[in-house]
């Protein structure tokens, strides 16, 4: 479900090239990258619409969205520092919360929940009389 707005995204990208050219943009990136990752998504949708998909993805369609994510990363990077440098940490902080509360069968939550209590007896103010 997800590949579908990433390929509209990725459309919406060509789109907005060719329908306003001359707008200021942080960055511009190469056409083929849009091209490929539009490409690749519908591979990605159409493929899991299939009621026996091929047994294997072709390794190509996984290097290549991932070089065009490293792309937009580095350009983004590149364009805007400060706010994509908060987007990344972000993102970093989200993957232990992920394997500490989402994911059950690592044995993160152990160490998640010494973390929680650490940070809830930081937090608390005291016993709040009534």
């Amino acid at each position: 479900m997800s590949w579908t707005f990433w390929g509209l995204c990725f459309v919406a990208v060509i789109v907005l090239r060719y329908k306003l050219p001359d707008i200021p943009r942080p960055f511009k990136i190469p056409l083929i990258i849009p091209v490929v990752a539009s490409l690749t998504s519908l591979y990605l949708v159409v493929g899991s619409l299939y009621a026996n998909p091929p047994p294997q993805i072709p390794l190509i369609i996984p290097v290549v969205a991932s070089l065009t994510s490293l792309y937009l990363v580095v350009g983004s990077l590149y364009a805007n520092p400060l706010p994509s440098l908060i987007w990344i940490v972000a993102c970093l902080v989200a993957v232990p919360v992920y394997y500490g509360y989402v994911d059950n069968e690592k044995m993160c939550h152990l160490w998640m929940d010494k973390l929680t209590n650490k940070l809830l007896h930081y937090l608390d103010a005291g016993d709040v009389k009534q």
